[in-house]
């Protein structure tokens, strides 16, 4: 079950996030409903999905054992990236623009585009592959380790969703700023330990 586990901690690590996808989420629930909500969520984890089996698909291709040092290095170089950028920079609470949503299907590809179109979501499942790759072999385990983190996510969306109001209501920028802090060292920790394993 470790494969889980671990999957399990990096899931409520970036689930801890709280940046344009929660903010989107929180406007959608309030706006529009639990229904569009809970399709907004279904688009998120989609895209996750579609993203996961690209990127095993395009790095499958390539010689691992031959690069397995390297993928894991560069995994590890891109965790400690975001951690100390994550640590460093100022919350944005600005929403993205939810106005266009008129159906659950909107607010379900509103899910997938806001998710797959972010730059750090990409780099992040790119990471979570050098994990993988540098700790496990069985296509069990890779399953394990994507599932914990793909639950994990889905749980927290669920509950911000549930809390949506009183979240967009009672977080400010000090306390996002401390939580963002706190996401940054333990990113920074995983891409340190990381780059260790690989070598």
């Amino acid at each position: 079950m470790e494969p889980l586990l671990k999957g399990i901690i990096a899931g409520i690590t970036i689930s801890l996030m709280i940046g344009p996808i929660f903010l989107a989420l929180a406007d959608i629930t309030i706006s529009k409903g639990w229904r569009c909500g809970l399709a907004y969520i279904g688009g998120v984890i989609f895209s996750d999905v579609v993203l996961i089996y690209l990127i095993e698909h395009v790095f499958n291709q390539l010689s691992f054992e031959v690069l397995k040092t390297s993928i894991g290095l560069i995994g590890g170089i891109l965790l400690v990236l975001f951690g100390v950028v994550t640590y460093v920079s100022k919350v944005n609470l600005k929403t993205p623009d939810m106005t266009t949503i008129k159906t659950i299907t909107g607010a379900f590809f509103k899910g997938t585009s806001i998710n797959i179109l972010n730059p750090f979501v990409i780099f992040w499942w790119i990471t979570m592959y050098s994990t993988i790759a540098i700790n496990y072999d069985s296509l069990l385990d890779k399953n394990l380790f994507y599932g914990g983190i793909l639950l994990m996510v889905f749980l927290f969306d669920l509950l911000k969703m549930r809390f949506a109001y009183y979240l967009k209501q009672h977080l400010t920028s000090s306390n996002l700023n401390k939580l963002k802090k706190i996401v940054g060292v333990c990113l920074l920790v995983f891409g340190v330990l990381m780059m260790v394993k690989s070598l």
